[in-house]
């Protein structure tokens, strides 16, 4: 998967939501990476995890709206 910059011409909905799983990939593999029970490993499981509500909340919102 290649990686988007944030200032990427590609724009909308699926561009962010690509933008987004890009960064869920890479922190999960940080996290498979970090050393359990660490300072750090908590710290990209909580990234992680509000990466995912905010993947969730606007996979849900596009699609009432019909834009994905």
């Amino acid at each position: 998967m290649r990686e988007l910059p944030l200032e990427s011409k590609e724009s909308g909905p699926q561009a962010f939501l690509d933008f987004v799983n890009q960064r869920l990939a890479k922190r999960q593999r940080e996290l498979d990476g970090a050393v359990r029970f660490s300072s750090h490993y908590a710290q990209v499981e909580s990234i992680l995890l509000e990466l995912k509500t905010v993947r969730t909340k606007f996979v849900t919102l596009m699609r009432r709206e019909g834009l994905l």
